[in-house]
């Protein structure tokens, strides 16, 4: 889920544990038959009230913060560290004196300490009573049961906290990882552009056929590096949400002649019959996104001539009726190349998924397919292996599109 939404389930759950929290507290103040209920928190210095429920008067109010030596839930952690009962503040040796005591009045108490879940004092759950009711043994149990109860809230909470932590931390290492992609990219194609150039200028000199040779290898592998690069860097776009789609008109010819002119040096270089086939007419004015329409097409076709030794390599496209004013445009990628093991079909699609086993002679980021599938997916579209054989494999790439008026 990435990420927003994952910290936003996570901030849900924490609000909906409080809410919990707080209807249990409800219902444990009308179990004691005491005035007062509260649940507090304590630091070295000070006490807050965090949540309190009174029935008839007044004693505590949510948010009252008071030093801890005028705390009676102080009392709970720092003098008894556990269940204390006092049956009249008034008398008991440890409140008669306290300034709180005049504050709240005389009264009956009940506190027992909260710990967190490293076993650390957090606060207490007190009960105070002006009509100075005696806490029974199953009073004390209830209040034992509800710390227990808000301890394990308590680590809940912290370990949402943990989560939304590394799920910020995670979103972060995406960015840079994003940037520093993007950064990476613009390095390397920078220098392997001027490294190309003076390929290409190498060429234009007398070479015998081994420095030829080395100056093609060279090419080669700077074209590949590059072309690997922009899969990648697609690629992190997409796993960071960034490409949006648009809708624009473009002619159904335009695309395909334009894939086709990319991939005829190539082709002619390996001597391979290079084509497209339309069942429509080419002036067709269709509407959608032409740069993910033509990627998908540029990755569609660049497999189909790198397993393709010889034959042909072709494009053909036709349309298929759908709802008024639409039509399914079916662009079909076919070749006669070595095919697809049928023990790695499965693998098609994955991300970084090498689908030969000679990676020397096939070689790729193994994105290609990956990225076809996001993008006709971000186009409401599909794209599928319709058929593989020792003979060849055929690719289908269908979406759906306005025709113009």
């Amino acid at each position: 889920m990435l990420k927003t939404e994952y910290i936003d389930v996570l901030s849900v759950i924490s609000h909906k544990l409080y809410d919990s929290a707080a209807n249990v507290m409800n219902t444990a103040s009308k179990l004691i038959p005491a005035n007062t209920f509260c649940i507090a928190n304590l630091d070295h210095l000070s006490t807050k009230v965090l949540k309190s429920f009174n029935r008839d008067k007044l004693i505590l109010e949510e948010g009252l913060v008071v030093d801890n030596a005028e705390s009676y839930c102080a009392l709970v952690t720092e003098h008894a560290q556990g269940p204390l009962i006092i049956d009249n503040n008034l008398t008991h040796p440890l409140t008669k004196d306290m300034d709180a005591t005049r504050f709240v009045g005389g009264c009956s108490f009940i506190g027992v300490p909260i710990r967190n879940e490293k076993g650390e004092f957090y606060g207490s759950l007190c009960s105070f009573d002006h009509g100075f009711y005696r806490y029974q043994e199953r009073d004390v149990d209830l209040l034992l049961s509800l710390s227990s109860f808000y301890t394990d809230l308590l680590e809940l909470e912290s370990t949402i906290d943990r989560l939304q932590m590394a799920e910020q931390a995670a979103v972060q290492v995406l960015d840079n990882k994003k940037n520093l992609l993007a950064v990476l990219s613009h390095e390397i194609r920078t220098p392997m552009n001027g490294v190309l150039g003076m390929a290409d200028l190498l060429k234009s000199t007398e070479l015998n056929e081994e420095q030829a040779l080395y100056v093609n290898v060279i090419e080669e592998s700077g074209n590949h590096l590059l072309n690997m690069m922009d899969q990648i860097l697609e690629y992190s776009k997409m796993e960071a949400g960034m490409i949006t789609v648009e809708n624009h008109p473009f002619q159904l010819s335009e695309v395909v002649e334009h894939v086709i002119q990319l991939f005829t040096p190539e082709a002619q270089k390996k001597g391979i019959r290079l084509y497209a086939e339309y069942h429509v007419s080419q002036d067709l004015t269709l509407h959608g996104d032409i740069q993910k329409t033509r990627q998908i097409l540029i990755n569609l076709l660049g497999n189909a001539i790198k397993f393709t030794e010889q034959g042909e390599v072709g494009i053909s496209v036709q349309l298929e009726d759908a709802a008024e004013n639409t039509v399914n445009v079916c662009f079909e990628v076919r070749d006669t190349g070595v095919g697809i093991p049928a023990d790695r079909i499965d693998l098609l699609f994955k991300s970084f998924s090498q689908i030969h086993s000679n990676p020397n002679k096939f070689r790729g980021a193994g994105l290609g397919l990956s990225i076809c599938k996001h993008l006709a997916e971000l186009m409401s579209g599909t794209v599928w292996l319709e058929e593989t054989s020792e003979r060849g494999s055929r690719f289908i790439f269908k979406f759906c599109s306005c025709t113009a008026s």
